[in-house]
């Protein structure tokens, strides 16, 4: 207990400057890898990352009153943003990538994966509280970007409805290379030392590789290819753990934050709001078949 003391009131490794600057660095390396995001979309997404670092680590630090609604504003401002960058024409800046991309660092994958593993472990009530927090702060970012995009659309009638990008645009096997990246620059934000970095970059670039692999093999099987994923992963960090008496769940974490924005993109449940912004657009009250359906 005095040794987590310590660590909590200790400061932090780097200045919020420099995790300002981490976060625009992660969000431009996570567009292509996880959202299929092209060369265009690294700059956009870094602007748009910064500016989502910036409002956590330094508006939200200097007001209390404002940490309290920073979920659903920076949602609003990426989503309006993003759809704005992607209207220009001819621009090829693909609406979903750089707003997904620029949010994927506050996504609440490792608050579910805690939660799941207090379940899991029979501690009922942390697990369900964490739940249950997720899934509020699932809808908070999932109705920031709903009232982004209609804000734009409002603005603007020829506004960017795309959703997803051409995957085509960066070759497979070159995307590969912005996961070390990413990792070291979420490794860094989570205030890791330079030294714990080369297992961090093999355990995350490995559960990556994996990922990759089973979902072109399991296309339609989401949740087996996340399950493979975890299971090399946490095999890699008990090994680590007990071979060079390293502790497992710091050498695991920048992994699980590289799995977590391809389970997003998978799903697109991040932009599932975009149907009902057009809609709140196009002033519609009723629903057809075909929207139900979709």
């Amino acid at each position: 207990n005095l040794l987590i003391d310590k660590i909590l009131q200790d400061k932090n490794l780097y200045p919020p400057w420099v995790c300002v600057a981490l976060y625009g660095f992660c969000s431009s390396m996570v567009t292509p890898y996880a959202f299929g995001g092209g060369w265009i979309n690294l700059a956009i997404s870094f602007f748009m990352g910064s500016c989502v670092g910036c409002l956590q680590y330094i508006v939200s630090q200097r007001s209390n009153m404002y940490s309290n609604v920073f979920e659903v504003s920076a949602s609003i401002v990426v989503s309006f943003c993003g759809r704005a960058f992607g209207s220009i024409p001819r621009s090829n800046i693909c609406f979903g990538a750089v707003t997904q991309g620029s949010l994927a660092l506050i996504l609440p994958g490792y608050i579910i994966l805690c939660g799941s593993l207090e379940l899991q472990s029979r501690n009922l009530v942390a697990g369900s509280v964490r739940m249950f927090y997720a899934i509020i702060y699932s809808l908070f970012l999932g109705f920031g970007i709903t009232l982004g995009a209609a804000l734009f659309g409002w603005m603007y009638a020829n506004a960017s409805n795309d959703a997803s990008c051409d995957p085509s645009i960066i070759a497979p096997y070159y995307r590969i290379l912005f996961v070390p990246a990413f990792t070291i620059g979420i490794a860094l934000i989570n205030q890791a030392n330079w030294s714990q970095l080369p297992v961090m970059v093999i355990i995350s670039c490995t559960g990556y590789v994996v990922t990759y692999f089973a979902g072109e093999h399991f296309q339609n099987s989401t949740e087996f290819t996340a399950a493979l994923a975890a299971f090399v992963i946490g095999l890699m960090g008990n090994l680590y753990s007990r071979i060079w008496q390293g502790l497992a769940v710091s050498a695991m974490l920048p992994a699980i934050f590289v799995q977590v924005p391809s389970g997003v993109a998978s799903q697109s449940s991040l932009l599932s709001g975009i149907q009902r912004a057009n809609e709140l657009t196009r002033h519609n009250t009723t629903s057809t078949t075909s929207d139900i359906s979709s």
